[in-house]
């Protein structure tokens, strides 16, 4: 589709007419569209893999960051036709997961729109979020020792580098407040599937706010935990991809009887 190759917010690491299912991904806080860029080598050809690209990074650096995740779905919603173009998929890493869940409910409230599941990865359910150790407002050095602390992710060659850390600041900064001051509007339970990943060493994240997410679905939650921390998803690349692949012919399946 062509809105969906000529806009700003998509990265299409695979796309074929042939693929069954479009699979939406968002990148965690201080990240970018890159995160999924290999994702295409393991999982299906069934499968186009398509990250979302949030303002300030990358192709968009320049632009000024998002304000909030409401003005994020507003825009993306603006892009119906690429969702609604074939069954689709959402998944979300951290931050990711909390815009891509606000995007799913609001596709179905103002679209009619439903994904065929929802990856929530290293993210409790959004009225579960723990907000008493805020990173926003803290001096630099605090915010990004508390960053490495909670969430891991960030190299050594950008913590020993005094350059880097104040170019990649004001976007760790910007997509933290994002997380930290969205607040999850009190909707019914969602028609579609929900699958929460998280790493067993996390500590951005407890057990009881993963089961929350039952909460949020009318459907049965799936939980799978891996070794790892924050970000798990790239030491068990493996393992996540193929727990992907395993729900996408589950529901590739159930699409065609």
């Amino acid at each position: 589709m062509d809105m969906l190759k000529n806009s700003k917010w998509f990265v299409p690491y695979s796309y074929s007419p042939a693929a069954k299912l479009n699979l939406f991904c968002l990148h965690h806080a201080g990240g970018s569209a890159a995160f999924y860029s290999a994702w295409p080598k393991h999982l299906s050809a069934m499968v186009n893999v398509i990250a979302i690209q949030l303002p300030g990074r990358e192709s968009r650096y320049g632009e000024p960051f998002a304000n909030n995740i409401e003005q994020i779905v507003s825009e993306l919603v603006k892009y119906s036709a690429v969702f609604a173009h074939k069954p689709y998929a959402l998944f979300g890493h951290s931050l990711g997961a909390l815009i891509g869940f606000s995007l799913a409910k609001e596709l179905i409230r103002s679209q009619d729109i439903t994904p065929q599941f929802f990856i929530s990865s290293a993210h409790p359910a959004p009225r579960r979020s723990r907000l008493e150790d805020k990173l926003d407002g803290l001096p630099d050095d605090q915010f990004v020792q508390k960053m490495v602390d909670k969430y891991g992710g960030i190299s050594e060659e950008v913590l020993n580098s005094k350059e880097l850390l104040e170019f990649l600041m004001p976007r760790f900064r910007a997509d933290i407040f994002l997380s930290e001051a969205h607040l999850s509007s009190a909707l019914n339970p969602v028609p579609f599937s929900i699958v929460t990943l998280y790493g067993k060493n996390d500590k951005s994240v407890t057990l009881p706010g993963i089961q929350a997410w039952q909460h949020e679905t009318q459907e049965q939650l799936q939980i799978h935990s891996f070794e790892g921390n924050h970000f798990f998803v790239e030491t068990e690349e493996e393992k996540v991809l193929g727990i992907i692949n395993k729900l996408v012919a589950k529901h590739l399946w159930a699409l065609e009887v």
